[in-house]
């Protein structure tokens, strides 16, 4: 299976870019990003992801990931968090539907990096709507 990004596309989650992360708060705010568990729960959603996924402030938001990815690509979800779990993957990326606060479906890019080995012990995974 191919990666939709170029092979000269440089990646999402790099070294610079996670430094920059961590240290701040105000950009990880900005950015359409949330984090999952080892079981798949969300553990936490930026604002802008909750934006990009059409969910208001006060809307109630299913806490399991799975809930949301429409089941002609919750397969390959599954596996690769998975594998993230059991294999230690580090990244992936999928190009999925997700159901949005509005009850519709959306077409959305996800990059995935797993940090569960790591003191964090969370995916992040960073949306782009299509």
């Amino acid at each position: 299976m191919q990666s939709i990004a170029p092979a000269d596309a440089s990646p999402v989650f790099s070294d610079a870019f996670w430094k920059r992360f961590q240290t701040d708060e105000t950009l990880a705010q900005h950015l359409p990003l949330f984090t999952l568990d080892a079981e798949g729960s969300i553990e936490s959603i930026t604002r802008a992801a909750r934006s990009l996924l059409e969910y208001s402030p006060a809307q109630s938001l299913d806490p399991y990931f799975f809930t949301h990815i429409h089941g002609r690509n919750l397969r390959r979800v599954m596996q690769d968090l998975a594998l993230m779990v059991c294999k230690r993957k580090q990244s992936a990326r999928w190009l999925l539907r997700l159901r949005t606060g509005t009850g519709r479906w959306r077409w959305y890019r996800a990059t995935a990096l797993s940090r569960l080995h790591d003191a964090e012990g969370r995916v992040f995974v960073r949306l782009e709507r299509i």
